[in-house]
């Protein structure tokens, strides 16, 4: 019975949520094919955003990792009322490359809109990063509407 129970707990990756708090990602975002303008990644507290979102009105969203050979996967969300919603699928590689696939879906009453997206970009963690407590404060004085990036969410 023990041999069985660490041969399954070897096939199971060890989950690490929260494994990536306090890493800040700098990089581009935009078209898979071509992620076009510069952005931030941030993770802390189990949560994750980007400057870029925040700003367009995207809530921090939970997220969850896990280790994998060569480095760490993550899947996470981030909403918005009024933008839709992003489903975020990373690695992060032992360098602190990171790749991310971003798979946007906004709802209308008469139609689904969906593209995909790409973050791409490297660890940038100096210092300490920003918080979630802090990002949530600055969000409540930010009007998306007055911002012209967030007409392309």
């Amino acid at each position: 019975m023990l041999l069985a129970s660490l041969w399954f707990a070897c096939l199971v990756p060890a989950l690490a949520d929260g494994s990536l708090d306090g890493r800040v990602f700098t990089g581009l975002i935009g078209p898979a094919e071509n992620p076009d303008l510069a952005d931030s990644l941030y993770f802390s507290d189990g949560h994750f955003w980007s400057d870029i979102c925040t700003r367009c009105g995207f809530v921090p969203g939970l997220y969850s990792a896990h280790e994998v050979d060569g480095g760490i996967r993550f899947t996470g969300v981030l909403e918005s009322d009024s933008r839709g919603r992003f489903e975020y699928d990373g690695f992060v590689d032992e360098a602190g490359q990171i790749e991310v696939v971003i798979r946007w879906e906004r709802k209308r009453w008469y139609w689904t809109s969906r593209r995909d997206i790409a973050f791409r970009g490297a660890d940038a963690s100096t210092g300490s990063p920003a918080t979630l407590t802090q990002i949530l404060l600055k969000m409540d004085g930010m009007n998306p509407e007055e911002n012209a990036l967030c007409a392309r969410f």
